[in-house]
């Protein structure tokens, strides 16, 4: 199955990112960049992602190593919460 991919200058032009933005996310491994025929793209997925960060770094003014930051910290919690369920579930 073939993902559908997004050209990077397309989505900075549309969502009024920087190019430098994007990658400096992908160079602290955030999110990932395919290179193809010379061009950057970003998997489709990775939008919605792409969105968020962009919303904490526009709108909050967090950098890129805040985002990571809050992004590991959500991580975390969703890996708690994930062991919690799976240990209730076994009580029962």
């Amino acid at each position: 199955m073939e993902k559908t991919l997004f050209r990077v200058i397309d989505i900075c032009r549309s969502n009024n990112i920087e190019q430098d933005f994007i990658q400096e996310l992908h160079n602290n491994g955030l999110i990932e960049i395919i290179y193809q025929e010379e061009q950057e793209y970003i998997e489709e997925e990775q939008i919605i992602v792409l969105e968020r960060f962009s919303t904490w770094h526009y709108e909050l003014e967090i950098n890129v190593q805040g985002i990571e930051v809050v992004q590991n910290l959500i991580d975390r919690i969703e890996s708690l919460q994930q062991e919690i369920r799976e240990i209730k579930s076994g009580r029962k």
